[in-house]
């Protein structure tokens, strides 16, 4: 995974991100629609928001697809309907159940820079950049929202 670039402070690394989602099958073209949830009020999932929508700018390439993020505050997340991507910031983990179950309804792709998310099957891909870049996938989560990914990519990550 030589090359993607860290972000200097802690959360999201967002390159990497759009790379994991370049990696789904089939794959996306397009504008890939993406939800950054957030719960308003609470320091660390509005400060990861933020980061995530600086580095995502007015859209950042994934593979024939360009992620187009917005942010979506956990209480009118919905259903998800609409959204392929979602991006869950830290602090939700009280939410990640109901975050859980509204991907898998919608077939969203989830990703976290939280292992918890992933390590507890409420997130399909989990980011994590220190001490060194690891992105862990959550067979599960993967499963219930109907999400693939190449084989190519299985083999540079770490399945749970």
């Amino acid at each position: 995974m030589l090359g993607w670039a860290t972000p200097t402070s802690a959360g999201l690394n967002v390159p990497i991100a759009a790379r994991v989602v370049s990696f789904v099958q089939p794959a996306h073209a397009g504008a890939v629609p993406a939800a950054i949830l957030f719960a308003p009020g609470n320091e660390a999932s509005e400060a990861e928001a933020g980061a995530i929508e600086r580095m995502t700018g007015s859209g950042i390439a994934a593979g024939r697809g360009t992620l187009k993020a917005r942010r979506v505050p956990i209480g009118s997340m919905g259903s998800l309907t609409g959204y392929q991507v979602a991006f869950v910031t830290t602090g939700l983990r009280s939410e990640q159940g109901d975050i859980s179950a509204a991907a898998a309804r919608s077939s969203v792709l989830t990703i976290s820079s939280d292992p918890v998310c992933v390590q507890a099957g409420h997130c399909v891909v989990g980011i994590a950049t220190s001490p060194k870049v690891q992105i862990t996938v959550n067979r599960a989560a993967a499963r219930a929202a109907n999400i693939r990914f190449g084989s190519a990519f299985l083999m540079l990550v770490k399945e749970i």
